[in-house]
């Protein structure tokens, strides 16, 4: 026997194992090998797409992704146990020839082996491989049964997100829409309700973000449906409720805080997709639709002096806008579209 290659199969099959049972039951984000494998693909696709100019190359990445992780995984599995089988010369036997089988046919054994078809015209040879297959056949079911299952709460997740970007979307397209929409005429009291409705929403899409990085990949071209467009207005809007509005027009205090701790438990999932706050900070926003209305600004020092203590969270957050294709300009979506555009290409 070749302990180099059967050691070494053993090796691939668990660290194969344990990058699928890190991303698909734990809650801490992708293994190790699907993390950098899924940023490789959307590194790829982010460069097709900036010389391209088309979004549509983005729109099938989180799909793509999943994907490759799934064959991934097969593939490391098939290899890593197959490697077993070739490191012994006479570990299977043709058992119409009653011969030893070569290489190509220990690779084929093992595929149907661990896709559970069965043996067919090929069979191990002696105690050790037969127990050897029946483990192979067992651990093929479950972890093909896991990869396929992890399929299902991560569609489930993306639906999830993409009704809190609609949401925050009807509020308004930008920073000064949000505002703008729920001023009475004195203060913006009416943003408690909505605000307390996404709370729970926000900190839900945090866990399954946290659960499933792979989120994270799926991109819409659609401003209404782009989560990290519409979140980084509402974080935007937070900040300038915070710090340039009058205590007496602002919504709850309380309210206000509670939603930021919320989308900041969603801002710390990110270096798990490898995005850290970058080193340029982007522009404080110019609220001069606000101000046309007669709504009244803080503006001086004490202002300049709170966006500088959130450099570092915008900076990520600008990140965050790059990384799915956008930039700082496109925060601006402007008033919410009321006409149903329909796809008559189907």
């Amino acid at each position: 026997m070749n302990y180099f290659v059967f050691f070494l199969g053993v090796i691939l099959l668990l660290v194969t194992a344990t990058d699928l049972i890190n991303t698909s039951l734990s809650v801490r984000g992708a293994g190790f090998i699907s993390k950098r494998l899924s940023k490789f693909i959307w590194s790829i696709l982010l460069v097709i797409n900036k010389k391209m100019g088309r979004r549509k190359v983005l729109e099938i990445g989180g799909a793509v992704i999943l994907v490759s992780i799934l064959i991934n995984w097969l593939l490391l599995i098939w290899i890593s146990a197959s490697l077993l089988f070739i490191s012994q010369p006479d570990s299977l036997m043709n058992v119409e020839t009653n011969t030893s089988t070569t290489v190509v046919n220990k690779i084929f054994f093992t595929g149907y082996t661990l896709s559970t078809l069965g043996l067919g015209d090929i069979e191990p040879e002696g105690n050790f491989w037969d127990i050897l297959t029946a483990i192979l056949s067992f651990t093929g079911l479950i972890l093909i049964s896991i990869a396929i299952t992890y399929l299902i709460p991560v569609v489930s997740a993306e639906i999830t997100k993409r009704k809190i970007s609609v949401y925050i979307n009807t509020l308004g397209g930008s920073v000064e829409e949000i505002l703008l929409n729920h001023w009475n005429g004195k203060d913006f009291k009416e943003l408690e309700q909505p605000f307390i409705t996404l709370i729970d929403s926000i900190i839900l899409h945090a866990q399954n973000h946290k659960a499933y990085s792979v989120l994270h990949f799926f991109h819409s071209s659609d401003k209404k449906e782009a989560f990290v467009l519409n979140i980084t207005n509402l974080d935007e809007a937070l900040t300038v409720l915070l710090h340039s509005i009058p205590v007496e027009q602002r919504p709850s205090f309380n309210v206000l805080i509670r939603l930021r701790k919320a989308i900041s438990s969603y801002l710390v999932t990110l270096p798990a997709t490898f995005i850290t706050p970058g080193k340029k900070t982007p522009p404080i926003l110019i609220l001069t639709a606000l101000e046309n209305k007669g709504i009244k600004i803080i503006s001086g020092d004490m202002v300049d002096l709170e966006y500088e203590k959130l450099r570092t969270r915008r900076r990520l957050l600008l990140s965050l806008l790059k990384d799915d294709g956008w930039e700082w300009t496109d925060l601006n979506c402007g008033s919410y579209n009321h006409e149903i555009i329909m796809n008559t290409n189907n």
